[in-house]
C-alpha cells in the first residue's frame, strides 16, 4: 500500500511539474511561431526522475521495515 502511495504522488508531482512549465513557457513558445519542444531529451529526464523518485522511496520503506519498531518507539 505505501509502494502505490508513493508511485501515486510521485506520479502525480511530476505531471503537475510538468503541466504547469509547459504552461509557463507556452506564451514564449506562441510568441515565437513554434510549438512546445518535446524531444527525446526531456521525454528521458522525466524518466529519470521517475524511476529515481520511486527507487528512492522504495529504498526508505526498505529501511523503515528493517527497523525494528518496538525499540523505536521506546527510545522516543
Amino acid at each position: 500500500m505505501a509502494g502505490a502511495e508513493n508511485l501515486l504522488l510521485v506520479g502525480g508531482g511530476l505531471a503537475a511539474g510538468a503541466i504547469c512549465a509547459a504552461i509557463a513557457i507556452a506564451p514564449a513558445v506562441a510568441e515565437r511561431g513554434g510549438r512546445l519542444p518535446i524531444s527525446t531529451g526531456i521525454v528521458l529526464i522525466l524518466v529519470a526522475v521517475f524511476a529515481v523518485g520511486i527507487l528512492s522511496s522504495l529504498a526508505a520503506m526498505v529501511a523503515a521495515t528493517k527497523t525494528p519498531l518496538l525499540e523505536a518507539l521506546r527510545t522516543d
